[in-house]
Order: structure tokens, then C-alpha cells, then sequence
């Protein structure tokens, strides 16, 4: 009996990207992909990657897609966690044009602010818009403008590590990234893959809380349609207790985040990572005063970011001792655990 020959292994290239991440409606758009093409071949259209010349299968694009590692992987969570913690703090920036500017207590832009005046970074890639806060553009900050001008939160989805070749193309080599768990856990990817050198040129990744992005046609539409409102004049977004609130110049219209679920993302719906686990620092506005933050450092990157602000007086602060931990990440932990039992599950890949 002739012995059957074993399978030949597919290479690893857009093509199976294509075919196991984007295709089945996986894919997130964090821009990753893009990003780490070494010949450029790769562009996000539309939100969606696209092959736009000759692959040469180098496998980077699969390497960090954190969806096909997800599906390869098929990693256990612990949805009673939020990761490493290593100190956490409660808070806002001590400057008051800082947080009338920013989102909620403008913890991002006052770290952002002070490492770069500090010479500690000499770069961020933030998200900032052109149009209005539901087209939100990746942006790579070189001042202190910059960083003012990306802050505010938005909701719809945006290629953000698109940015992270323009790092390369720059030379800049101390980078805080601030990005979405997606973001964060595809960069993680690429530092570990030390693609784009994205190990030694990412000296911080800044993470924040996200329950889902939405697809932002789809959201422009409900706003324009249930409440009548133009994207273009809008001021400031914010999600808190089961709402959107939408500020405008006629004041604040809400509306309930469950009326929106049409316009979430489709590859919003497989992640089970709330609060950014694999970031140095994650931030985010959750079961505290809305002028305020929850900080949670990760690691000593995160840690060396805070301090300097600290030293610098820049931030009103409190440390939250271990012991009140639970208490204070009560609702965190709740919107945590949420996110990781609903999460779509994704099927293991049968084919190497």
C-alpha cells in the first residue's frame, strides 16, 4: 500500500490572508496589513484591504493580522480579568484648556503633551479627522499642535496602523502609539514580529477602552436619519450609560447604543478585548466622573510614561491602592466580562 503523501503547507501570503480574515468578514481595519507590506502592494479601500499589485508571499501581512492569529491560535480569555496591572490611578490633566479640548479628563493628550516637550517622544500616531469626528483619519504627530488638533474620541473605524510606514519612512525612532485593542494588539504582533522595527521605534503603546467601532456610513446614516443631526457640526462624541451623546451647536442629542447595533462593525463583532490588555497604559472613561479617567499601567514602558507626568505636575491624580482595585474597576470588569462572553466566536483554521 503506497503511503499517502502528507499535505503541502500553503504559503503564507495576501492570498490566504484574503481568504481566512477578510472574505469571511473577520477583519477589523486597523490598517496593519498595509502597514507591514515590505513592497507596498497592500491598501486599505474603502476599509477593506485590497491587493493592488504582485504579492511576493512574504507572509508579513499574515504574521500580524491579530484575527488570523486569533483563528490559528484560538487563545482562552479570562473574562473576570483586564490584563496586567501593575498601579492604577483615577483622574484628570490639571490643565482645564486640555480637557474642555479633549475627551473626558485628557489623560491621553497630557501624556502625549508632556513626553514631547520633554524630548521623551518625538513623535504619536493618534487618530485625528479632516471633515468631522465620524471620518476619522490616522495622523502621525511631529508637535505639540498636532496632538491638541487628534484629540477627542470617535467611534467608526480607521486604518490607524496604515501610519506606522510613514514612522519608518521618517526616522523616527520614540513613538507613542494610542490606539484602540485592535490597534494595540496588532502592533503588539509587529513589535514581537520586529517588523518595520517597530520594537526599538515604538517606545509606548497607549490603548483605550472600546466596547465596538462602527462602520461609519452606517453610523453617519442613523445619526442623520433617527436624529437629524449633520455630522459636520458636531463638537465632541461620547458613549456613556447605554448612549451616544452627540454634541452639537443646538446642545446634546442621545440616542440608545442598541439602536446603533446595524452600524457596527462586522469585525467589531469577534473582538473579546475591552480594556486593551496588551498595551503599556489603558485609559478610558468607565465608572468614573465624566472629566475623568481610569489609568491602568502594564508594564514599566507604561509606568516610565506616567511618572514622567507626574513629576511634571501635570496631572490630578489619585492612586488607587490594591485593595480597592475591584472596586473601582467594578464596572470595567462588568463591560469586560460582556465583551468577551458575547464575542462572535472564530472558527479554528482546518488548513496550515
Amino acid at each position: 500500500m503506497s503511503e499517502s503523501k502528507p499535505k503541502k503547507k500553503r504559503r503564507a501570503n495576501f492570498a490566504m490572508l484574503n481568504r481566512e480574515v477578510i472574505k469571511p468578514g473577520y477583519c477589523v481595519s486597523c490598517g496593519g496589513c498595509e502597514a507591514v507590506c515590505p513592497v507596498y502592494v497592500i491598501s486599505i479601500e474603502q476599509l477593506i484591504p485590497k491587493l493592488v499589485g504582485a504579492c511576493i508571499s512574504c507572509g508579513a501581512c499574515v504574521d500580524v493580522c491579530l484575527r488570523f492569529k486569533q483563528r490559528k491560535e484560538q487563545p482562552k480569555y479570562d473574562d473576570t480579568s483586564l490584563g496586567e496591572i501593575i498601579e492604577l490611578y483615577k483622574g484628570h490633566s490639571v490643565f482645564e484648556n486640555v480637557r474642555e479640548k479633549a475627551q473626558n479628563g485628557g489623560i491621553v493628550t497630557t501624556l502625549l503633551l508632556n513626553a514631547m516637550s520633554k524630548g521623551d517622544i518625538d513623535s504619536a500616531l493618534v487618530t485625528g479627522h479632516i471633515t468631522d469626528l465620524l471620518s476619522p483619519v490616522p495622523v502621525l504627530a511631529l508637535n505639540e499642535l498636532d496632538i491638541k488638533k487628534s484629540a477627542r474620541s470617535k467611534y467608526t473605524l480607521n486604518p490607524a496602523l496604515t501610519k506606522l510606514t510613514s514612522i519608518k519612512l521618517s526616522q523616527k525612532n520614540s513613538v507613542a502609539v494610542v490606539g484602540l485593542p485592535c490597534h494595540i494588539d496588532t502592533l503588539t504582533n509587529a513589535i514581537n514580529m520586529k517588523n518595520l522595527g517597530a520594537d526599538y521605534r515604538v517606545k509606548y503603546k497607549i490603548g483605550l477602552f472600546c466596547m465596538s467601532s462602527y462602520d461609519p456610513r452606517n453610523f453617519r446614516n442613523i445619526i442623520t436619519q433617527k436624529l437629524g443631526l449633520s455630522a459636520d457640526e458636531l463638537s465632541k462624541t461620547d458613549c456613556a450609560r447605554g448612549k451616544f451623546f452627540f454634541v452639537g451647536s443646538d446642545g446634546t442629542t442621545d440616542i440608545k447604543i442598541k439602536e446603533c447595533a446595524e452600524a457596527k462593525a462586522e469585525g467589531c463583532k469577534y473582538c473579546k478585548d475591552f480594556s486593551a490588555e496588551f498595551a503599556d497604559i489603558s485609559i478610558g472613561n468607565v465608572g468614573v466622573d465624566n472629566d475623568s479617567n481610569i489609568i491602568i499601567i502594564r508594564t514599566q514602558a507604561g509606568k516610565e510614561l506616567f511618572d514622567l507626568a507626574l513629576k511634571e505636575n501635570v496631572l490630578d491624580v489619585e492612586k488607587i491602592e490594591q485593595d480597592k482595585w475591584s472596586e473601582v474597576l467594578v464596572a470595567a470588569l462588568k463591560l469586560s466580562s460582556i465583551k468577551k462572553k458575547t464575542a462572535k466566536p472564530l472558527p479554528p483554521i482546518e488548513t496550515n
